[in-house]
């Protein structure tokens, strides 16, 4: 494994802080491609994808691990640097497997008029308020997921929602492991194709479920 590094791409609203239990564990030789600024309101997310894969050491294999949003980049990121392989983590890998309520006509339009401040207290409101009452924001809360979320300015996030709601990509990769929650409400598990169930699983199992998902991909690179 030494020898082939896993570049591990957050998920929206989120940095390495989700990746803990892969850091620490020393059979992976792991690099976290954190979320940078855009360029622009309009960059596209092609070369968006284009500017983090700079970080990646094209010198020997690797493989790319993208959680949620993660995995939308993941699948850009591969068309211009090949991977060994792509792990999806609660994500999805063409437009189909979106919620629908993502794909709605005009939500990046409608956000074009929202502030980037209030797309940051909408979401970090959301969070104080589901962490004491959201059963699955509940079992993953800590004070490091709670500063995660709070880093956040609002202005990347909105701009995520837009490249999502416009997102018409899809994964042409055959060498691809795709890991899912069966109780995800993001993505809900009847749009996703061709993946490994987690029994339980809801959108945070990165977190709640990591040594399971860590055995799956260690035996998926072996």
């Amino acid at each position: 494994m030494k020898t082939h590094t896993l570049y591990l791409i957050p998920g929206f609203l989120t940095d390495k802080t989700i990746y803990k239990s892969f850091l620490e564990d020393k059979r992976f030789d792991v690099k976290v491609l954190e979320f940078i600024s855009a360029n622009s309101e309009d960059e596209s997310l092609e070369s968006y994808a284009g500017r983090m894969a700079l970080e990646i050491d094209k010198t020997k294999p690797f493989s790319l691990l993208g959680t949620s949003f993660g995995g939308i980049l993941a699948i850009e990121i591969s068309k211009i640097y090949v991977p060994e392989s792509i792990i999806f983590v609660s994500s999805v890998k063409n437009r189909g497997e979106l919620n629908p309520l993502m794909k709605i006509n005009g939500i990046s339009n409608v956000l074009n008029y929202v502030s980037d401040n209030f797309v940051k207290k909408t979401i970090t409101t959301g969070y104080a308020v589901g962490k004491n009452i959201a059963p699955p924001l509940k079992k993953i809360h800590s004070q490091k997921i709670e500063n995660m979320v709070n880093r956040i300015d609002g202005k990347l996030e909105k701009w995520i929602l837009k490249k999502i709601n416009n997102w018409q990509g899809e994964n042409t990769f055959e060498n691809y492991l795709h890991i899912h929650g069966d109780k995800d409400h993001v993505f809900p598990i009847k749009n996703i194709k061709n993946c490994v169930i987690i029994k339980g699983g809801t959108h945070n199992i990165i977190i709640s479920k990591s040594k399971e998902i860590k055995e799956l991909v260690l035996d998926f690179l072996e």
